[in-house]
């Protein structure tokens, strides 16, 4: 009797054991998985090349996976007016998505010295993904060669995730997104007009102190003594007293930590920066560098740069190029592309340079999920106790107050984000936004996250008036 029931008992604990294991199992099932368009449209203006296509699917795949698009083609035809990377090939376009990744794009490319008469058209429609990975809702994307009017953008930003690597600049009507790594750069030129200033890499958390010296061959370590803590930030303890190491977060070129470039060469100082912070938790610093900065005679800039210690340095010619608002310089590569053309962007979010108060004085301190918009741009805030999104119509713009100052969205889209408050979008509010081209967008954040990770928030808008 006694061995029948250590039996049964022994049989109801491994019964047991496997429904747990079984629960288990379930409990740490993955979702689906969907693939999907970045983005739905865009368009090809008559002076671009090529367009990159990313297709994205929720989180990294562990084997991996083809999947096959279908084109439709209206007026453009393959080889005739247009190419892409991967080809096509009887209508479709095959694409694999690396193991590990979450991500696969393509190429089209106008084809060279063929006359366009702007209602071209080219529709990629997913027709097939390969098991387990599913079709997600945009499941088709169109490109016009020519410029469009967006009329409802909406896309997620491709900000990289929680440690924030990407700076992302956002072209509403195109419904475009360029992301670039925001430690590509370290100085930005202004080149429009006949202003000579210079930012810092502001989403590196950079700082700039000039010092009483004008020939960068004689500044040595010397020169830095105490200027650690001075020009670094603290966020445990900001201090009011770093306000002028840093460009003032509103975009006032008159408050830069840089002062306005001299035609007097002997009035330009050599500055000392301490380079900030490149991604990764912890993030590492990016080091020092002292620069010396001269108008040169074509009209542009003439970078000095080298490491502190260092008797010689490196030259770097910027030219003025009234396409952009600013032209980038790394200290590793010389010129580099960074922001779109001045007409082709309207807001960035990123990490940044901001200010806070604390209930007292402005400190420098470093945030996270800033909007920042594109200096030919405005913006008003909508409340919603006012004028629903839904509601709100090309009459409502009578009365808004519009601002030009790059940080007027800033963080007011999202609350939380310390140790004790979860980041969240604000759902009380939305934005009106003016292109440089006068076309007005009312947009609001839909999420911050996706998947539970920050880094890729989400936004749709509606074209309310459209620019003449």
């Amino acid at each position: 009797m006694m061995r029948l029931f250590i039996r049964s008992f022994l049989w109801v604990l491994w019964m047991a054991s496997l429904l747990i294991s079984s629960c288990r199992k379930r409990e740490v099932a993955l979702p689906d998985n969907y693939v999907g368009f970045e983005n739905t449209s865009s368009g090809m203006a008559a002076n671009e090349n090529s367009i990159t296509v990313k297709l994205k699917t929720i989180y990294n795949i562990n084997a991996q996976k083809q999947i096959i698009l279908k084109v439709t083609e209206t007026g453009a035809a393959y080889g005739v007016k247009y190419t892409t990377v991967p080809a096509v090939q009887s209508g479709k376009i095959i694409l694999v998505i690396p193991s590990g990744n979450n991500q696969v794009s393509f190429t089209i490319n106008r084809m060279p010295n063929v006359l366009f008469d702007g209602d071209e058209k080219l529709v990629f429609e997913l027709e097939s993904s390969e098991s387990p990975l599913l079709i997600g809702t945009s499941r088709s994307f169109t490109l016009s060669f020519s410029e469009i009017v967006a009329n409802q953008p909406s896309m997620i930003i491709q900000g990289g995730g929680a440690l924030f690597p990407n700076k992302v600049f956002v072209d509403l009507s195109a419904n475009r997104q360029t992301a670039v790594l925001r430690t590509t750069w370290d100085l930005g030129f202004y080149t429009v007009g006949n202003e000579y200033r210079v930012i810092l890499n502001s989403s590196t958390g950079m700082m700039a102190k000039a010092i009483q010296k004008t020939d960068i061959s004689a500044v040595n370590s010397a020169d830095t003594a105490g200027l650690t803590n001075e020009l670094t930030f603290n966020q445990a303890n900001p201090q009011p007293s770093q306000l002028p190491y840093i460009d003032y977060p509103n975009g006032d070129l008159t408050r830069t930590a840089i002062a306005a470039i001299s035609p007097n060469p002997s009035e330009n100082k050599v500055y000392i920066i301490n380079r900030g912070v490149g991604v990764g938790n912890p993030m590492p610093s990016r080091g020092w560098k002292k620069v010396r900065i001269l108008r040169n005679p074509s009209g542009g800039y003439t970078l000095q740069h080298a490491d502190i210690n260092s008797s010689t340095f490196a030259t770097v010619e910027i030219p003025r190029d009234d396409t952009y608002f600013f032209r980038y310089v790394s200290f590793e590569n010389g010129l580099v592309n960074v922001e779109p053309p001045k007409k082709k962007w309207d807001f960035a979010w990123t990490f940044f340079s901001n200010v806070t108060s604390f209930g007292g004085s402005e400190v420098p301190y470093l945030f996270q999920d800033i909007i920042l918009i594109n200096r030919n741009v405005e913006a008003a805030r909508v409340m919603t106790s006012a004028k629903a999104f839904e509601n709100f119509t090309e009459s409502d713009l009578n009365g808004l107050t519009f601002s030009s100052l790059q940080n007027v969205i800033g963080a007011d889209w999202r609350s939380g984000g310390g140790p004790n408050t979860p980041p969240a979008i604000r759902t009380d509010r939305y934005y009106i936004i003016k292109d440089g081209d006068n076309n007005i967008y009312k947009l609001r954040f839909t999420s911050l996250t996706q998947n539970g990770e920050r880094g890729y928030p989400a936004f749709e808008a509606v074209l309310v008036k459209k620019g003449v």
